[in-house]
């Protein structure tokens, strides 16, 4: 196992990217395991700090601001917030996460140890404060929390944000016969359920390691949550051998849906970022799926003619807002400027997939997003739109946002 206070210090590490330099969770921390050759249990512990921070950000800044007159510099504040996550939220003996997490610290501000030390002290012969503010109670931004109680009402957001706080169940979609599928996990002592969302959908165990799950080199399933699988089934074609064009494509959990619900279609893959065709590639591979092509391109100006597709799926970039059990540094990651700029995108994205859908064809315009600015607001531009659904974060499944649009 890796030193203890090692851990911490690529905890703060990580933790100082996201808060103060915007980068995503997920990536920093694989880069951290891949880098260092972690075990699986080393980089489970790495990944709970993190996201625990994340997730319990709000309560634990009321936590700690009870006993600091100043705030200190970024590193020991992020400091302070890890080592009260492990006093509150992990079994973790207190002495040992208060001087871990000193020791973390003392290569960035030595100056800083005595004074965190004495504060995660205090922190462990108190009870947590018990009067918090909704937004801090929810763990959300004071702007989020305002948008989203006005768009849906506290005690709305609050039970939302009570699901936000555990990790969430691994959901795949299995392409066999799911029943069976579930039964022989289960006889493995695996603990699998049906989603409620979609045929293909089957919810496991939070820590379920992907690549020694029954039938994964076979390509029986692919990751993806229940939601996102619920927008994919509102593509339909009135032609079976029709062309089907998968819109900012990558990892390819929608994609395999469509090729698989779909098998005599043709199906084209775009994707902007090249650092991502090669997992989309990877997953498609695994699957055995020979009706797709992937091609990198700009979907603000699509290379095909107009009225050339016979269906669409666009998922587009968004702020991830629906996300949050599973990406709770989202929340630290966009503010009203970036969502308004994601909303323009999103709108110049669908008039160019419109442009080249033909006339009677399905487009289903899809977002992890519950921003109503990401949501109706772009939708809502357009003509044809129905079956709207707004799906808000739970237990079992992400937040989403999908409608069908038939062009007239």
């Amino acid at each position: 196992m890796n030193n203890p206070s090692n851990m911490r210090l690529f905890a703060l590490n990580i933790l100082h990217a996201v808060l103060i330099h915007k980068h995503k969770a997920k990536a920093s921390i694989e880069h951290i395991v891949s880098e260092q050759n972690w075990e699986p249990r080393d980089a489970a512990l790495l990944r709970e700090m993190v996201y625990g921070v994340l997730r319990y950000y709000y309560s634990l800044e009321a936590d700690v601001s009870r006993f600091i007159k100043q705030k200190p510099e970024d590193k020991s504040r992020i400091a302070l917030l890890l080592g009260a996550y492990q006093l509150r939220h992990m079994r973790i003996p207190a002495h040992a996460a208060v001087s871990e997490t000193v020791a973390a610290i003392k290569p960035f501000a030595p100056q800083d140890a005595g004074f965190i030390n004495a504060i995660l002290r205090k922190i462990s012969n108190c009870e947590p404060p018990t009067k918090l503010k909704p937004h801090q109670r929810a763990e959300l931004p004071k702007w989020m929390y305002a948008a989203w109680r006005e768009a849906l009402g506290a005690d709305v957001v609050q039970t939302m944000m009570q699901a936000c706080k555990q990790p969430p169940d691994l959901c795949i979609a299995v392409f066999d016969e799911r029943t069976t599928w579930i039964e022989q996990a289960q006889a493995s002592g695996i603990q699998a359920k049906e989603g409620e969302l979609s045929p293909y959908a089957v919810l496991l165990d939070a820590h379920s390691q992907v690549g020694t799950l029954q039938g994964y080199e076979q390509g029986r399933f692919v990751v993806i949550d229940q939601a996102a699988q619920a927008a994919t089934l509102g593509i339909s074609l009135t032609n079976e051998t029709g062309h089907i064009l998968d819109i900012c494509a990558a990892p390819g959990g929608k994609t395999a849906m469509l090729a698989k619900r779909f098998p005599k279609a043709k199906l084209t893959a775009i994707e902007i970022n090249p650092k991502r065709i090669p997992r989309l590639q990877e997953n498609l591979a695994r699957l055995a799926l020979t009706n797709v092509a992937v091609i990198q391109a700009d979907a603000t100006a699509l290379p095909y003619p107009d009225n050339s597709m016979d269906a669409i799926m666009l998922d587009a970039p968004c702020s991830a807002s629906g996300t949050l059990r599973r990406h709770p540094d989202a929340k630290f990651l966009h503010d009203k400027i970036s969502i308004t700029e994601a909303a323009k995108l999103q709108t110049t994205l669908l008039k160019d997939a419109l442009r080249v859908l033909k006339v009677s064809g399905t487009l289903v315009y899809a977002v992890c997003s519950i921003h109503k600015e990401e949501n109706e607001a772009v939708v809502n531009q357009f003509k044809g739109v129905q079956n709207i659904q707004r799906l808000l974060p739970s237990e079992t499944h992400d937040g989403f946002f999908f409608a069908q649009i038939i062009k007239s």
